[in-house]
């Protein structure tokens, strides 16, 4: 079999997936297949089952972001590290992480306070007043899997998520859309009961586009 015979064939069933969860509609933040077969490689990569990378990694400024509680699982997975958590208050995380080979030596601890989190200007979102031990458990998680055990996460960031709740994205996403539908109304009538605009000689759907991709057009239709 050729090289390429067999990268057709890893991308079948990922594939196939991706447009069974796409065509679901139970994963609002996934605008395309191509967003869910990524998700679920990236997933593959990681250790995660195809439904587990579905609910727990994002994509965000066009990286993939992983969820702490889901980062917490791979590396309880991972034969080579571990953690556990020390201190986990409203007020501050500390976990220690450790390198299992034989013996279970310790490779230091990461620690994050709520003063830590209001340097960074991050305390005043809705998400950090709600769920403080959440926010900062996810914080101290992200910055010891960063600085003792990379490899695990396979480079991807917990960064991106750590602070932004799902439901913020989608929100974010559908307040351009309503902006971008408002513009096509306003300068395209007769598209208006379609919600589509043409370009070039392609027809395609507002609500399919991406969100940088909605962005451009809005400012374009601003212009």
């Amino acid at each position: 079999m050729s090289e390429e015979s067999k990268e057709v064939d890893v991308l079948k069933e990922p594939t196939s997936l991706g447009k069974v969860f796409f065509e679901s509609g139970m994963f609002p933040d996934i605008k395309s297949q191509s967003m869910a077969v990524v998700k679920i490689m990236a997933g593959a990569e990681m250790g995660l089952s195809p439904f587990e990378a579905m609910n727990n990694l994002y994509v965000v400024n066009g990286k993939v972001a992983i969820m702490a509680n889901a980062m917490a699982s791979i590396i309880k997975k991972n034969p080579k590290y571990d953690y556990k958590v020390g201190i986990l208050t409203e007020l501050e995380c500390e976990i220690e992480f450790f390198q299992v080979n034989g013996e279970r030596i310790s490779l230091g601890k990461s620690k994050f306070t709520f003063k830590d989190g209001a340097k960074a200007g991050l305390v005043n979102k809705d998400v950090w007043k709600n769920y403080p031990r959440n926010m900062l458990f996810a914080r101290a998680l992200s910055n010891g899997v960063k600085w003792y055990c990379a490899d695990a996460s396979c480079g991807y960031s917990v960064e991106e998520m750590r602070d932004v709740t799902i439901s913020e994205v989608v929100k974010k996403s559908e307040t351009i859309l309503d902006n971008v539908l408002l513009k096509l109304k306003e300068k395209y009538p007769e598209l208006e009961k379609r919600k589509e605009f043409l370009t070039g000689q392609q027809i395609v759907n507002v609500k399919d586009l991406k969100e940088e991709d909605l962005s451009k057009l809005l400012e374009v239709l601003n212009g």
